[in-house]
């Protein structure tokens, strides 16, 4: 994994701790903005235009991310005893709870 790349999960690391630290809805934005501000400056999105065409690479963002899910996992499982497959279920439950009404 490239420097940028750790840069952008150590930027999903600290947004997650800045936004779980509050309730406060100022401080949470307050963690969003900066996060956004980081991950902008360490290209963890690269937008290219080439002949009119626009082409967005996430490339660092998806391997930020599945590096600290995997990490996450792993912990999980030990911690618990239960399966990736699992957890994995029960993650997928829970995201769908957080849809809108």
């Amino acid at each position: 994994m490239d420097a940028e790349t750790r840069r952008t999960a150590q930027t999903l690391v600290d947004f997650y701790a800045g936004f779980a630290a509050s309730d406060d809805e100022a401080e949470q934005r307050a963690a969003f903005d900066t996060s956004m501000a980081a991950l902008n400056e360490g290209d963890a999105l690269i937008a290219t235009m080439d002949d009119g065409e626009l082409t967005l690479d996430f490339t660092r963002i998806l391997l930020a991310s599945g590096a600290t899910l995997q990490w996450l996992m792993e912990r999980l499982q030990s911690a618990t005893g239960q399966s990736a497959e699992a957890l994995t279920f029960e993650l997928r439950t829970f995201i769908d709870g957080l849809a809108d009404g």
